[in-house]
Order: C-alpha cells, then sequence, then structure tokens
C-alpha cells in the first residue's frame, strides 16, 4: 500500500490528480445506466473498502441502494477519513447508519454478522498476492452473506491506453488490471452476474507536482518525479484519441455459499 510523508496529504495529492480526467461525471452518468439493469432495494447492510473520502460510494448509494441501513466504511489514510466523516454527515443519506473504521483492509477485524454486500471500488488493485487471496476468502466466508455481492470497480484499459504505458514504463511489470483480478475473484468462488464498461478519459500532459508526487506515491518513491515526467512527455506527445482513454470494468459477484 501506498505511504506518505507526514507533511504530504495523500488525499490533497489524489484530488490534484483526478482534475485530470472527467471519471467523476461519467460515473455519475453510468449510475444512471445501471438503474435500468440492477435491483439493490433488497441490500440493507454494507462493507465499503477503502473509500476514500467517500462520495463514489455516496453517489451509488443514494442512487442505487435505496433501502441501505447499515454501511461500514474501512479506510486506512487518516485525512480520508475525517473527510470521510464529514461528508457522510453531510450527505443527508436518511435512514443510514454509518461506522468508520480506520484501518488497512488487509488487518480489519471484520464484521460481527455478515452483511449483504461490499463495494470495492479502485482498491483490489492495491492488494496484492496472499493479501488478496485471504481478503477474498474473508468476503466470502465471513463479511457476505450467502447470496451477498461484491461489487467491483477496477482498471481495465487496454495496453494502448496512456496510463497502462505510463505503468509500465515506470516498472510496473505485473499484469493486475481487472481481468486478473476478475480471476482471482472467480477462483475465490464467486459467480459473475453483471459486468459493464465505464470509459472516462484523463490527460496527464505537462503534469503539476502535486500530480507527479502522486505517482511517486503509487511506486512508493521508487521513481522519481523527473522520470515520470519524461515518460509522460513522451506517451501523451501521441495524438491517438485511446491514448487518454481509461476504461473501468464495474462488476457484480455473488456469494453462491451455503450455510
Amino acid at each position: 500500500m501506498m505511504s506518505t510523508d507526514d507533511d504530504v496529504s495523500y488525499r490533497r495529492l489524489l484530488d490534484e490528480y483526478r482534475q485530470r480526467d472527467n471519471y467523476d461525471s461519467v460515473f455519475r452518468s453510468t449510475l444512471d445506466d445501471l438503474s435500468n439493469k440492477v435491483d439493490f432495494s433488497w441490500m440493507q447492510s454494507c462493507i465499503a473498502l477503502g473509500p476514500g473520502s467517500g462520495e463514489h460510494e455516496i453517489a451509488f448509494i443514494r442512487r442505487l441502494l435505496p433501502n441501505l441501513q447499515q454501511l461500514i466504511a474501512v479506510e486506512p489514510d487518516h485525512e480520508s477519513v475525517k473527510a470521510l466523516r464529514t461528508n457522510f454527515h453531510t450527505s443527508e443519506l436518511s435512514g443510514l447508519q454509518t461506522t468508520v473504521v480506520e484501518a488497512p483492509v488487509q488487518t480489519w477485524d471484520g464484521v460481527e454478522q455478515p452483511v449483504d454486500g461490499v463495494l470495492c471500488f479502485n482498491v483490489i488493485y492495491h492488494v496484492e498476492g496472499e493479501d488478496r487471496t485471504q481478503l477474498l476468502h474473508r468476503l466470502k466466508t465471513q463479511y457476505l452473506k450467502p447470496g451477498g455481492i461484491i461489487i467491483l470497480i477496477e482498471n481495465g484499459s487496454p495496453f494502448t491506453s496512456g496510463y497502462i504505458r505510463l505503468m509500465h514504463q515506470l516498472g510496473y511489470a505485473q499484469d493486475n488490471w481487472y481481468v486478473d483480478i476478475e480471476k482471482d475473484v472467480l477462483a475465490a468462488g464467486f459467480q459473475l452476474d453483471l459486468l459493464h464498461d465505464i470509459v472516462s478519459t484523463r490527460d496527464l500532459t505537462n503534469p503539476s507536482d502535486g500530480v507527479l508526487k502522486y505517482i511517486e506515491l503509487l511506486f512508493n518513491k521508487s521513481v522519481s518525479a523527473e522520470q515520470i515526467r519524461t515518460y509522460i512527455a513522451d506517451i501523451y506527445s501521441d495524438s491517438a484519441a485511446d491514448v487518454k482513454h481509461i476504461v473501468r470494468k464495474i462488476a457484480v459477484f455473488r456469494n453462491n455459499s451455503q450455510k
């Protein structure tokens, strides 16, 4: 997982990085599309893993989880936890009881009673190897009720995407995108119920210092800001339209365990 120095706010850097794309507006349009394809009105309890400050999770709940009564959010970043609590307080989600736990998802103690669903928005990517295997096992056997669901969002961009090219040029050798994560979730015994694309754009041309610092954090500062700037300049000089495309996959996986 990423870490920051005391004088660097991960949340501030992430907010600056997100200004380079239109994901927020596309995400909300996607919720409108999904409202005609899914019925989550049966869900009354839910966990949100790694929600950051929670804007996307709150939007999802407001649009697609009309009868949710209990939400447990697990977030490791202290500044994000403070923002998350504020956002829950001001979101006016009627009848929803929220609990925020400041902890990494890998070491969280879990729930006393299984829940109906788990929101994993752009977080499983950061949980690798045996940690991921164990987390998925706990989701299936401890955290979720039989018939409960994981609603997962991860990057499924093609290799022509500038973001994917940048990650590989900076040394991210392991394939760890949606297709790989889906294999792990299916191997843990879940069933894929729905898969839907979220297509947005991201332009990292002429990155700010904050954008560079955020990408440095993705690699635990093993690469320099100057290296990142050089690779970005080369990649985003390509005029092909799909260089700036980001394709995320939103998937619903069902726990078919019988207890």
